[in-house]
């Protein structure tokens, strides 16, 4: 087999290297032999029978020609040569222009000549194709197809080595005659359905941008090399004068400034947060950033009662005041133009996380304040540290402490037999409500904390454990950051989560923050974690060293308006630009995918409505809320006032319903004040709380009511799951012939 070029019997590589194609095969050859080959039978044709059919004029009139081998290669290559010589005399006898079509046809002429030599080593053409394909080039003159144009320039490579072995022959003489007469009318007409199709591309700018991509000509349309060759190093060329390749350096008016940073450093309840606060108590005017809109809240309430004028700055509700000289935001909402006395930035561990981390960093980068105070878990501290030293700034570390110790217990807890002061840990919403069901009919009222509940329902929950009314929490991990509540216990039911991806095991910085709960200071001289199972992983998970974060986030600022280019080209092009260490970029597909449904929609908006519309803090994956947003759009469009959203009247108020009005009325909130649009804030508030105390009363006293357990094994359903048995039930009794019970 490694010596069959030369045996008698040839395999169907090496025909295809002479031109046969399967067609032919099965037409002029007799039945091949077979041997097998690898592990394959390989058919074989005796080299006679192959030579005897080359030779009939069957084979001549529809063979591929062979590739060019030995002498034939050099002859072609010397053909190809003195072709590519022909045109360049051709080409460099035509008078100059001063024009875009001369320049264009020039790349075209730089295409040709460059493929020549591929062009040699390729199979030869019958002289039918050979003068098709001469022939279809000088039709260019007269008429150009764009999307056509690449093919017919490659056919007319193919068969431009002809011209080197025959240069008096008068198809030669008439294509070196017109070529570059057809090169510039093609490039003339290739133009025209270029800016037709793209009137607002920049043509000049593409034809004279460095390294232009002559070599892609003959493959790829005008339009396309704009698009994908132009457009994104345009974009990035823009990006890099307009953005620092670090982002401390987009804040300049933050690094004109003297700031001196204060890290208070510590695990959950050791006071770090208490600490900076005191200093804003102090200040003339101050800012405090917080992840979440209820810690805004609180601080707020915190400031009012102490006598200071403080407004409330959320993605979802503002309290502008009058007169204000502090602020409570959430981190998303800093006003980098304000200057304060002094700034407290809260959980600053956040700034590692993918989604919202930009914030923090935006902020510790960018708040004008000479003093600015940082609160955040020990396994921040390095990657804060380097980045101040990054700014220039000064600083100082407050390692804080618990005062009250935190013990690991030493056995599991029967979760019905709770103490007053236990906080119940599990991570789904039904679970935290089918506990709280199980204990109220113990007759154990408890408090009710998850993710989804409204704020204004979480902070009535919070106020009656506070009150006493309550005397345990049923809660998801939602509790676990800034949430001071009066817990001895927390009591882990769980040891797993699923983070919106998998399901998977809880981290140990998140049982640390979680546990920390327990044993708040003034109230326990003890706090204590354990579990309903699964012990050993919580005490894993509290003796673990959380390791040091690495990385720091950085989104992009309103300079990414500024580059001329369509929005989602910029974004994504922004997205591929390297940043220096240790940062990494936003995850920005949220901003694609809704950019993108606009588009989808029919939305006709400006690059600043994009993104303003792209930046309103709603859940776009959920139907309701997705649909409610492009109404309101539509509405704005239209010049018409927003309505707030109604609930609708009929039927049963379920909490499911409850929870997704109030998520309607912070889009209505958000939106309009993106928008610009009038909002009556105190019948909204009004509304809030009217819902609000409408979820709270079924959770004290018709939350049986608002979940369904399967009637077989008891499990708690989803609560919109069809039908009176759990989903491995309705599988039991089936497969036992009972059917749908």
């Amino acid at each position: 087999m490694a010596n069959r070029r030369s045996g008698k019997l040839w395999t169907p590589g090496l025909l295809k290297s002479r031109g046969w194609t399967k067609e032919l095969m099965a037409q002029l050859l007799p039945r091949p032999q077979y041997r097998r080959f690898n592990g394959r039978s390989v058919p074989h044709w005796h080299r006679d029978d192959v030579r005897a059919a080359e030779a009939t004029a069957a084979f001549q009139a529809k063979s591929r020609g062979a590739l060019p081998r030995g002498a034939d290669l050099q002859a072609a290559a010397a053909a190809a040569q003195a072709a590519a010589a022909l045109l360049g005399r051709a080409w460099q006898d035509a008078p100059r222009e001063e024009t875009w079509p001369w320049v264009l046809a020039g790349y075209y002429h730089q295409a040709i000549v460059s493929h020549l030599p591929a062009a040699a080593r390729g199979r030869g053409l019958r002289s039918n194709q050979i003068s098709g394909f001469l022939n279809q080039f000088l039709s260019l003159g007269t008429r150009c197809d764009e999307a056509q144009l690449p093919g017919v320039l490659t056919h007319f490579v193919q068969a431009g080595v002809w011209l080197g072995d025959h240069p008096d022959a008068p198809l030669a003489g008439l294509v070196k005659a017109q070529y570059p007469g057809v090169l510039r009318a093609a490039a003339e007409q290739v133009i025209g359905s270029f800016t037709a199709a793209q009137p607002e591309a920049d043509l000049p700018a593409l034809l004279q941008m460095k390294d232009f991509p002559v070599s892609q000509l003959l493959s790829r349309t005008l339009g396309y090399l704009y698009s994908v060759c132009y457009v994104p190093q345009a974009i990035r060329t823009s990006l890099e004068v307009l953005m620092a390749l670090n982002p401390k350096d987009e804040y300049p008016e933050a690094r004109a400034m003297d700031r001196h940073f204060i890290l208070h450093l510590g695990g959950t309840n050791t006071g770090k947060t208490y600490a900076g606060f005191q200093r804003l108590k102090q200040a003339r005017t101050g800012v405090y950033l917080a992840p979440l809109r209820l810690l805004a809240l609180e601080a707020q309430e915190v400031l009012l009662d102490a006598g200071i004028d403080c407004s409330l700055t959320t993605g979802e509700e503002e309290d502008r005041r009058a007169g204000d000289t502090h602020v409570a935001a959430t981190a998303e909402k800093l006003d980098l133009k304000q200057p304060y006395e002094v700034a407290v930035i809260d959980e600053c561990q956040m700034i590692a996380d993918r989604q919202r981390g930009y914030a923090w960093t935006r902020a510790i980068l960018g708040v004008l304040a000479p003093e600015v105070h940082l609160c955040a878990a020990p396994e921040a501290k390095d990657l804060l540290l380097r980045i101040i030293a990054s700014c220039g700034d000064s600083y100082e570390v407050e390692v804080h402490h618990r005062k009250t110790p935190l013990v690991c217990m030493n056995h599991t807890v029967d979760y019905t037999q709770v103490q007053p002061g236990d906080a119940l840990i599990t991570f789904s919403k039904i679970g935290v409500l089918s506990v709280a069901e199980d204990l109220r009919q113990a007759g154990k009222a408890p408090a009710i904390i998850y993710g989804a509940l409204p704020y204004a329902t979480r902070r009535k929950q919070m106020e009656g454990f506070l009150a006493g009314q309550m005397d345990y929490v049923v809660s998801t991990d939602a509790i676990g950051m800034g949430l001071n509540l009066p817990i001895r216990r927390i009591l882990f039911m769980d040891t797993e989560k699923f983070d919106g991806v998998e399901r998977r095991a809880l981290k140990p910085e998140e049982i640390q923050q979680i546990a920390g709960r327990a044993g708040r200071y003034g109230m326990y001289d003890k706090g204590y974690v354990g579990a309903t199972q699964n012990l050993g992983a919580i005490r894993a998970g509290l003796n673990t060293v959380v390791p040091p974060l690495q990385q720091a986030v950085a989104g992009f600022s309103d300079l990414v308006l500024m580059v001329d280019f369509d929005l989602l080209e910029v974004l994504t092009e922004w997205n591929k630009m390297p940043t220096v260490e240790p940062y990494v970029k936003l995850d920005i597909t949220r901003y694609l995918t809704i950019i993108s449904k606009l588009r989808e929609q029919g939305f006709q908006l400006t690059k600043e409505q994009e993104l303003r519309a792209a930046n309103i803090p709603f859940d776009e994956t959920e139907e309701p809320l997705r649909a409610l947003f492009f109404h309101f759009l539509r509405l704005h469009q239209q010049g018409e006032t927003l309505p707030q959203p109604e609930l609708p009247q009929e039927g049963p108020r379920t909490l499911p319903d409850l929870e997704l009005y109030c998520r309607k009325l912070d889009l209505y909130f958000s939106f309009a004040k993106a928008f610009g649009c009038p909002v009556d804030e105190d019948a909204l508030y009004d509304r809030r709380e009217e819902v609000a105390e409408e979820i709270n009363e079924i959770l004290l006293h018709r939350l049986k009511n608002n979940i369904r357990f399967c009637a077989l094994c008891g499990t708690a359903l989803p609560l919109h799951h069809h039908g009176r048995l759990c989903d491995a039930c309705f599988r039991k009794q089936r497969r036992r012939g009972l059917g749908r019970t």
